[in-house]
């Protein structure tokens, strides 16, 4: 390697040490990015439509008064190798979006979204699971 090849070598060298540094500091903008942070249970504006939190129901709660557009979950812990099938009296009121389950590594849980004033019935019920479990009944009304 000639001499003017090392001293190329040793400025990019040197130049990469002082700029690396530099690349990984705090500056000015992560102030900024703190402060417009949000947390979950805040409602969030998307363009005039807010989202907001689910309704959560667990196996001790099995009446709610939901508002048409909100968003239903039925808490019951885990499935174990089984899934929680959710049916609606009334999909007209109350629209099953999404059965429970296992998916590896997290379980899952049943929901549904209120889409009509009136009055609905809930069961979800296990299915396939390795333990024997009672169905549970959730009585919506949604205005």
């Amino acid at each position: 390697m000639t001499s003017s090849n090392r001293i190329f070598a040793a400025t990019i060298a040197a130049s990469l040490l002082i700029l690396a540094p530099a690349a990984c500091s705090n500056n000015d903008n992560d102030a900024v990015d703190k402060e417009s942070t949000t947390t979950t249970s805040e409602a969030t504006d998307t363009g005039g439509a807010q989202v907001l939190p689910p309704v959560m129901l667990s196996a001790t709660e099995t009446t709610a008064d939901l508002k048409v557009g909100e968003t239903v979950v039925f808490d019951l812990g885990d499935p174990g190798d089984g899934r929680f099938v959710a049916t609606s009296s009334d999909t007209a009121v109350v629209e099953i979006t999404s059965d429970g389950g296992s998916q590896g590594t997290y379980s899952t849980n049943a929901g549904g979204k209120a889409l009509s004033a009136g009055k609905a019935t809930v069961t979800v019920v296990l299915e396939g699971g390795d333990t024997e479990a009672e169905p549970v009944v959730y009585e919506l009304t949604v205005s």
